[in-house]
């Protein structure tokens, strides 16, 4: 998997030096590098460990994102069935890894709504908390996503916000499972929502 991720990265640099070169002068206004914090799973799992993502806008209407997380996963947040949708039921904890290359096309009349293709690198743990029962599964994933992305908000000079709707298939899934009065719902198709808050440059 590592392997993977490492392609991904190279391939992603590749990508913004031949873009570079194929917009040329004319572009040089609009290219952006920008870093983000992940709010709201981090939010929803009492901001333990991180979630965020680094960015380049290479024209108004295309750039490349690295979301990366390393997040623990409470029992709180794994039961409420408004927050996570990969547990039905209490008594699980977990932690998930994700590396994940977004590519955005942007559109509409201010270029801030935007669809993107992904694909990345998922490790899921979960760990029951009246038994022995553990799963820890580490998968390639591909997929597509949505999202919404202003710069200098509220005309705050280098302040923006990423709302963001990605969803993945997982190459090695996970298949339901049943631990006590709680089910380990199927990981083959999963999605996330993102919401960052970062700065510009």
């Amino acid at each position: 998997m590592k392997k993977i991720v490492l392609k991904l990265a190279i391939l992603g640099v590749v990508v913004i030096f031949a873009q570079q070169r194929s917009f040329g002068q004319d572009s040089t206004k609009t290219k952006k590098w920008f870093i983000g914090y992940e709010t709201l799973e981090m939010s929803m799992n009492r901001f333990q460990y991180f979630a965020g993502e680094i960015g380049y806008r290479i024209n108004p209407k295309n750039q490349l994102r690295l979301v990366i997380g390393e997040v623990k996963l409470t029992e709180a947040h794994l039961a409420n069935s408004w927050q996570s949708m990969g547990v039905d039921g209490p008594n699980v904890d977990g932690y998930f890894r994700v590396y994940e290359l977004n590519y955005d096309r942007f559109f509409g009349k201010n270029k801030n709504w935007y669809w993107s293709i992904n694909a990345g690198y998922k490790n899921d743990r979960y760990n029951y908390l009246l038994g022995p029962n553990k799963i820890d599964n580490h998968t390639a994933t591909a997929g597509f996503g949505f999202g919404y992305q202003k710069m200098n908000l509220f005309k705050v000079k280098h302040l923006y916000i990423n709302f963001s709707l990605p969803f993945r298939y997982y190459f090695h899934s996970i298949p339901e499972q049943k631990w006590g009065d709680t089910k380990i719902l199927v990981h083959k198709y999963v999605n996330n929502i993102w919401f960052f808050i970062g700065y510009n440059f």
